[in-house]
């Protein structure tokens, strides 16, 4: 009474309604905004820290105390983008000043462009455009016009310039405080990690420490190869316009460089400028399509071929996550907020892996498949799909899976997850029918379409085995009910064909022709075939049927669908040993095994082979309870 006290109480426990996680995320995304100006240092610290840990772990292999090891190394980067930041400055004020000595080529460019629009599209369009205005001017044209509005006073242009003061001292402010707690990160990491780790209780110990490590590792590993391949993209971009002739190319690299932290869209922010700045000093336009051709193609190698090699395409983030968590952080933070779109992307990946509750961020974020392979199947044969059905299936064979698998893996579990939709009225008849005849056919396309693969890889094997006593024996498969029963037997006289071994299936299960097997003299192998769920009945009717009136018979038992139900399968596999089989099997590879081994061997007496296929099946069963229990 007790336990059953308990049951409805912990049904009843409360979980967060809709309208509080709305809630509970509107306060967040609010706090993200307002409090902006302490968390995007702390954030972009964190960040630092991920880069840095690896290079302070460094040193102190080399017998260099942390401290002493964290200091050098945040002097050393410190001083390198101290050292950019002054190069940039540098070049930006000499290209400020040399900007007007590219007024005639500027000139001609936009005379160029305003030829190219006379008696075109461009120019119809801005023809339209001037008689529209002209026509607004004129009935406006008795309405006064506004006055200019008053000189600003020199009190806000004073204003103005104290803003401005105030701005870049909250800048070196910020910056300040960022080399600082990236300081005190890399000095404490052990003691921050440990803090961490008793905030979440010592009772999730192990979520927590997998949660950490995985996150450090992805995030360390993603912004180390992302710094080395945008410092090389930049190296290459500054170099190749600096043998275009391009002025100022090593800021312009730099740039390059900088921006391609910001995925996507900052590639092509750096690729505005120099295709500017190339318009402007070249003479034509040859030139200023090099410079592009160039980004171009260097967009394509970083991207095709260097990417993939250091770190595959992506950080574990689904592309449109990404391009959504982009647009999110940019409104939030700004352009630091593109930059770290990504590492927090990850970081919430990786908590929604490790925390039930999140869970949710894993499927929308992750670029890992939510569905299994049979899952996906079997959803396009319920929306009556059969070209994409197929394409799963085929790409399926294409990673190295050979057909018993396909059957095995994708098209069984389909079936019996359909035997078990139709049975909960889920289905209607058409629809079980249309997935019998779809299976049917993807059965004969991959007959068909890997029969040369099949043959390729068999024949060096056949020529040295001895030839088998395939043609001296009768092999019959019989449904135990419906035609998903008849559909894997026809999964299995495929595989037997690649075996030269024939199976021949009878269509009515009460007519197995046991006279005519009787009078054959030939040693018979009857299979009887049944999809679960349901079928055991009949399955063990015909079992002793058989049994019966062919004492000397095989019979094997295919119990499909039912692989990963352990219990079941035992039970259901006393059933039909007691009712006369010599075989439960319940894969399809098992049932051809079976079969070829009695092809090897088709005169041993039945109960000889029922008392040792008893005693595999008695040990198999300890194998898989030893495995469950493990």
């Amino acid at each position: 009474m007790e336990e059953a006290a308990e049951g409805p109480a912990f049904n009843r426990e409360k979980t967060p309604s809709g309208s509080a996680v709305l809630v509970s995320a509107g306060v967040i995304v609010a706090l993200l905004y307002w409090a902006s100006p302490v968390l995007i240092p702390v954030a972009l610290s964190i960040l630092l820290t991920f880069l840095l840990s690896p290079i302070v772990e460094g040193l102190q292999k080399l017998r260099l105390p942390r401290i002493p090891a964290v200091i050098v190394v945040v002097l050393l980067a410190v001083t390198l983008l101290a050292s950019f930041g002054w190069m940039t400055v540098r070049q930006f004020v000499s290209f400020a000043n040399d900007l007007p000595q590219y007024r005639t080529n500027i000139s001609q460019k936009i005379a160029d462009l305003k030829r190219l629009g006379k008696g075109g599209p461009i120019g119809k369009v801005q023809k339209t455009v001037e008689e529209v205005k002209k026509q607004i001017d004129k009935e406006e044209g008795s309405k006064e016009m506004p006055k200019p509005p008053p000189p600003l006073p020199p009190a806000f242009s004073l204003w103005s310039m104290s803003l401005g003061a105030a701005n870049a001292i909250e800048l070196l402010g910020s910056a300040g405080l960022v080399v600082i707690l990236v300081i005190f990160l890399l000095i404490d990491r052990v003691e921050m990690r440990n803090r961490l780790i008793r905030l979440f209780g010592f009772g999730r110990m192990n979520i927590t420490t997998k949660a950490l490590e995985e996150v450090a590792r992805r995030i360390s590993r993603y912004l180390l190869m992302q710094s080395i391949i945008n410092g090389s993209y930049g190296l290459a971009v500054g170099l190749s316009l600096y043998f275009v002739g391009l002025p100022y190319a090593l800021m312009w690299g730099l740039f390059a460089g900088l921006l391609r932290f910001i995925p996507y869209a900052g590639v092509w922010i750096g690729l505005v400028v120099p295709s500017a700045l190339a318009l402007a000093i070249f003479p034509g336009w040859l030139w200023p399509l090099v410079v592009v051709g160039l980004f171009l193609a260097l967009e394509f190698t970083v991207a095709m071929i260097l990417e993939p090699l250091l770190y595959g395409h992506s950080a574990g983030v689904s592309q449109v996550a990404l391009l959504i968590a982009i647009a999110f952080w940019a409104w939030i933070w700004g352009p630091v907020g593109m930059i770290i779109a990504t590492p927090m992307t990850v970081c919430l990946v990786v908590l929604g892996k490790y925390i039930p509750q999140l869970n949710l961020l894993v499927v929308l974020m992750s670029d890992e498949p939510v569905m299994q392979t049979e899952t996906m199947y079997y959803q396009r044969l319920l929306a009556s799909d059969y070209d994409e059905a197929y394409e799963i299936v085929d790409k399926y064979m294409e990673g190295d899976h050979a057909k018993e698998q396909v059957y095995d893996q994708v098209l069984l579990p389909a079936l019996y997850q359909a035997k078990c939709d139709y049975r909960l009225g889920k289905l209607t008849p058409q629809d079980e029918s249309f997935m019998q005849r779809a299976t049917a056919d993807i059965v004969d396309e991959i007959a068909t379409n890997h029969q040369h693969v099949s043959e390729g890889d068999g024949a060096g094997a056949e020529q040295k085995q001895e030839p088998r006593r395939r043609e001296n024996v009768a092999i019959l498969g019989c449904r135990a009910h419906d035609e998903t029963d008849a559909l894997a037997l026809r999964m299995l006289e495929r595989l037997l064909e690649s075996e030269q071994c024939q199976l021949q299936i009878s269509d009515n299960p009460n007519d197995l022709n046991i006279d005519y097997l009787s009078r054959a003299g030939k040693p018979v192998l009857i299979c009887i075939g049944s999809v679960a769920p349901g079928g055991v009945a009949k399955a063990r009717h015909l079992a002793k049927r058989v049994r019966a009136e062919l004492p000397n018979a095989r019979i094997v038992v295919g119990r499909w669908g039912l692989a990963s139900e352990f219990n079941e399968i035992e039970e259901q596999r006393k059933l039909l040993l007691a009712a006369g089989a010599d075989r439960v099997v319940t894969t399809l590879m098992e049932a051809r095994n079976t079969i070829l081994e009695f092809c090897e061997a088709p005169d041993k007496p039945a109960a000889d082979a029922r008392s040792r296929d008893a005693k595999e099946n008695s040990g198999n069963r300890e194998e898989k309870e030893n495995a469950v229990k493990s």
